[in-house]
């Protein structure tokens, strides 16, 4: 909060310099937005990672009924379908993928700000061993609010799009531990 405050108050005083209306000053396009969730799963690494690294037998996460890939776990090649239980489909196209790092790079090809009021997500999940044979997965995303323009409406703003895809990573962090833990 303390930075969209001091990025407010810089905005103002540089517009009131120019001479700029008020409301001109008050008004700013998106800024990049970051979430990152962790959690621990009760599995080792290369359990997890079996999983996790599988990009095209995502089937796992929630809301989705089947997968369609291509590309194997080739970055920037593989893209996946993920075909929702809703009836909705996502299109997803892999951007990092390290085995030796345990490491998992995910773009989202369209942005239906009705299913996630975020657009240009992007995001990273990190495997690393925890304590007592346990893994600790971190989930980075990067995304920008559902409007990108100025005076966003109410369901379209920062905090819906931080609490969205924060909610979202939590279900893909709970889908993980259950799908891994179940085995």
């Amino acid at each position: 909060m303390a930075v969209l405050a001091r990025r407010a108050f810089l905005l103002s005083a540089c517009a009131a310099l120019v001479g700029l209306p008020s409301a001109a000053r008050a008004a700013h396009a998106a800024s990049v937005l970051k979430v990152v969730e962790e959690g621990a799963v009760d599995a080792p690494p290369q359990k997890v990672w079996a999983i996790l690294g599988d990009f095209a037998h995502a089937d796992w996460l929630p809301g989705v009924s089947r997968v369609e890939a291509e590309g194997g776990n080739t970055p920037d090649k593989a893209v996946r379908r993920l075909f929702m239980s809703d009836g909705g489909v996502v299109a997803e196209r892999l951007t990092r993928w390290e085995a030796e790092k345990m490491m998992i790079g995910v773009h989202r090809e369209g942005d239906d700000v009705k299913r996630l009021p975020a657009v240009n997500f992007t995001h990273i999940a990190t495997l690393r061993p925890g304590e007592g044979g346990k893994t600790i997965v971190e989930w980075k995303a990067r995304f920008y609010r559902g409007y990108p323009n100025p005076n966003p409406p109410p369901e379209l703003n920062d905090d819906v799009a931080i609490a969205a895809v924060t909610a979202l990573l939590q279900a893909n962090l709970a889908a993980l531990k259950a799908k891994v833990e179940a085995r």
